[in-house]
Formats: C-alpha cells, structure tokens, sequence
C-alpha cells in the first residue's frame, strides 16, 4: 500500500507550524544527544539525582528524601534536554502504547503526542513494518462470540504467543463481528439486542466511537469495510449488500452507503455504479492500496474479487491469476502492501498469489508435498489457510480452519505449530497495526483508561499551588519514578538506535 499521510478525524490544522517536528539535518547531533543519555545512564548510580544541575535533564534512580523535596511542576521541567525535534524522532520509535502512557509526564509532552503532525509521523513508520514481524508493532486480534477481545503479545519462547484480554466492556455477552480494520482502528458490529451498534476502537489508545446506524440498519448481518481515503484524509466506513440479507430479509433492496468519519452520516452511492453481488456478512473487509476488497460469487458460484475504490467510490472486479484458480479462491487478505489470494486443492496443495496493481499476479508460497507437517495433525482434511504476517525470520504465520495457528517456512517447505496461550474458542483473526488514530469526534475512552494514566489531567502551576503538601510529595515522587523508568526505556531504545546507525554507515 502506497505510504499516504493522513489527517486525523479530529486534531486538523493544516496551518500548524511544523518546525518542531522536522527531522534534524544533521544525523551526528542525534547520535551525540544519544550516547550523552547514554552515559547518564551509566553513570547513575554514582548520584541519586545526577542532574540536579541541570533543572531540564531527566532524572535517575531518585532518593525519597529527594523526591520529597520537589515539587510536581519542577519534576515536570526536568523532563528532556533534547531538541524538540530531536526528541519526536527518539518517542516516534516507540510502541503507541508506551506513548499514550508518557502523555501524563507533562504538558509538553503530552501536546507533542497528540499532535496531528506526529501522530501522521508515528502511523507513517508503523505502516512500513506492518505485518513484517510480531515483535514489532503488529497485533493478532482474536474475536470471540459473546466475550471480549483477545490481543496477542510475543514472548521469548520459540513459537508461542500469550493472549491477553483487551479492556473493552462494552462487548461483553454480546455478539458481534469485527467487520475491517485501518491504521489502527477496528470496526465492529454489535448485536446488543435492538438495533445494533456500529463502532470504531482503537485499542492501543483504548478509544472507541459509536457510529450513527443507516437505515434498515440489521446488526451483525450486515457487510461493512473500513478504509482511508487519500483524497480527502479521512477514513469511510462502507456498508455493501449482504448475502444473508439477501437470502433472509424479505423485500431487501441492496444498497451502498458511505459514512466519512468527519461528516458522520451516511450517503448512499447510486444503483447504478453498484456490482450485482453480495459479501458474506463473516468476511472482514481487506484494505490495500487504496481500495476496499471482498470475495464474493456471481451466479455460477465462481469466486471473484469485488473491489471498492475509497475515492472514486466506484467498484470492478479484480481477476484472479488464471481461469483453472477462479473455482478454489479460498481466502483474500493483506500481507504487507499486497492483496493475497489462497488457492487449495484438497489434501494437495496450497498456493498464495499476490498483487499490488490488481493485475499481475506472483506466486509467493507454495506447498505441494507438506514434507513437514505437524505431527498427530489431521488439518489437511480441509483447507481453510490464512497467511497472517510475516515472522521475525521470514516465514509465514498462518491460520487454519480458524483453530490452530503455525508457521510455513516457503525455503524449507516446513510447518511448525504457533501456541497461543490462553486463547480458546475463537471465531475471527485480525492483524492489527498499533497506532495513535483517534476514532474521531465524540470518543469514548474505556473504563481502564478512565482510572489509569492514560486519562490523567496535567497540573497548572495555580491548581499545584492549592494542593497541600502531602499531595505535591506523592505527586512528585509519582512523576520522578515514571521518568526514572521512561529515561531507562529511553535509553535501551537509543542503544538499538546508535548501534543501527553505525551498521548502516558501515554499509
């Protein structure tokens, strides 16, 4: 998918002085400012505040006494003695977790990472790693009937995930199906028993947004896609007509309709630029460059690809790699910047073809003989594959019947088994980009966000002068320990970051 800049829902100005966000022109001021965090370091263990003298530096290992002894605002200050554009290219690099946690360090920082400008910054870097390593900034989303969202997270050992439950209530003991996902944003459909919910997440900054529903609007049965559109920097929701509605609404009229985030209602696009077929109310919506796929079956019930283009908002059918594959597409999806199509024979094959211009197909993995398989593994009774992303080694992860995962190394011709720990029962996979994208105007954060740092106030100056004593101890004592920490992860971060640029002027 081409690299596009996009402009949030909300926090638009296209008049904002950028100056503070340019990248500096001269690389060895990054890499002096760099070793100089480094040596501070290392050398703090020798002073409990070893910059004390400096009132902008970050501090190290604090004492308590010390900490008692100043006051939040003069914490705050002792923030970063980088350049401001210095310092966005270092917080650029970080996960956007870690970046919604540093907004409650200070208002400077906290007006920095909700920039319009940085947040374009940090969703530009995590789209060239999308789906290239799980250890980046790429996310296995898990849906599960009636229960909450699982999320993956890597860990040290060899072919095994940890799943954690992500902080979103509002779906619990509901059913509902996430229905696309762009740069970070989920979009869903819940079943909440009247006439379902519409909702955009983003679960690295814990915001979701409730969408107005369009008419004759039938919950989780409907067929939905997210995407961006370059053209006018905002992103649509698109409603397209559903196979189940179809075959189970009477009197139902297929229609499409679009929804742009900043306009929050729908229009509908005319009958006579719509295809005449029907999505599968289960496929999730696939974005790559700048279109909106699904696949779908015309009469004869051979597959074809239906593509939505976001800014002309017109549809064509893409076709497949040959006229002998059309009958066994089994699954279309993203990987990197390409749109992937499977293709299986039973109990045989397993071929995966790619594009990035809807018309010259490549084979990017095959598997004839599975010299390999897992062992005591009946999958091959069926095949329902879904390559994933890419693994830190270069293979690929892939789901299968949407019950198991494992990894296919496309040299070696070799399964292995992925485990998931604490991951059962269930129905859907979405790969999922980290990002700071709001949803938009009218967001709501969820309730562990509220009650934790990420929902923190900043402290004027004034409002610190009211709180008593105690009070301005236990903040202080909060924020230095929280910079303590970030000068740390600061610090591990730039290591990687200098040792990086040494192998690349090596190079």
């Amino acid at each position: 998918m081409e690299t596009t800049t996009p402009n949030m829902p909300i926090q638009q100005d296209e008049d904002k002085d950028v100056s503070t966000m340019n990248q500096t022109q001269n690389p060895n001021l990054v890499t002096n400012q760099i070793t100089s965090i480094q040596q501070e370091q290392e050398d703090g263990d020798a002073s409990p505040l070893n910059q004390t003298n400096n009132p902008n530096a970050i501090m190290s290992n604090p004492t308590a006494e010390d900490e008692t002894t100043l006051t939040t605002t003069e914490s705050q200050n002792q923030v970063s003695d980088l350049p401001n554009d210095i310092l966005a290219e270092i917080l650029k690099l970080l996960p956007a977790k870690t970046l919604v946690r540093f907004k409650c360090v200070c208002k400077p920082w906290g007006t920095l990472l909700t920039d319009s400008i940085f947040i374009k910054s940090h969703l530009e870097r995590n789209r060239t790693m999308f789906q290239s390593d799980l250890k980046t900034n790429t996310r296995l989303i898990l849906a599960r009937y009636c229960d909450t969202l699982l999320s993956t997270v890597d860990s040290e050992a060899k072919n095994v995930m940890q799943a954690e439950e992500l902080d979103f209530p509002l779906l619990k003991n509901l059913p509902y199906y996430v229905k696309g996902h762009s740069d970070g944003l989920l979009c869903l459909v819940v079943n909440d028993g009247d006439e379902g919910m519409l909702v955009v997440y983003n679960p690295s900054i814990q915001q979701y947004r409730k969408l107005p529903n369009p008419a004759d609007f039938r919950s989780t049965r409907e067929a939905i896609g997210i995407g961006f559109d370059d053209k006018i920097k905002d992103y649509k929701v698109v409603r397209v007509p559903s196979n189940y509605c179809k075959m189970k609404v009477p009197g139902y009229k297929p229609k499409v309709e679009v929804l742009e985030l900043k306009a929050n209602t729908w229009r509908q696009i005319p009958d006579e630029d719509i295809l005449p077929y029907y999505v599968e109310h289960i496929f999730q919506s696939t974005e790559v460059n700048g279109g909106l796929y699904w696949l779908v079956e015309d009469n004869r019930r051979n597959s074809l690809i239906m593509r939505f283009d976001l800014a002309e908002e017109k549809f064509k059918v893409v076709k497949p790699p040959s006229e002998e594959f059309k009958r066994n597409v089994s699954w279309i999806g993203p990987l990197k910047d390409l749109l992937c199509v499977v293709h299986t024979r039973r109990l045989s094959e397993v071929h995966v073809w790619a594009t990035n211009d809807d018309m010259t197909w490549r084979k990017i993995m095959t598997s004839s003989k599975f010299s390999e398989p897992p062992a005591s593994d009946l999958f091959k009774d069926t095949f329902r594959y879904m390559p994933l992303c890419y693994t830190e080694k270069g293979a690929v992860l892939m789901s299968v019947r949407g019950e198991r995962f494992l990894t296919f190394d496309n040299r070696e011709n070799k399964f292995e088994h992925v485990d998931i720990l604490d991951a059962k029962n269930w129905l859907q996979e979405t790969m999922y980009c980290e990002s700071l994208v709001s949803p938009g105007v009218g967001v709501h954060q969820t309730e562990a966000a509220a009650s934790s740092g990420t929902a923190i106030n900043y402290l004027t100056a004034e409002d610190e002068a009211e709180e008593d004593n105690v009070e301005q101890a236990e903040n202080s004592s909060s924020v230095l320990r929280m910079m303590s920490s970030l000068k740390r992860e600061l610090a591990n971060l730039l290591a990687c970051t200098v040792g990086l640029g040494s192998r690349h002027a090596q190079g």
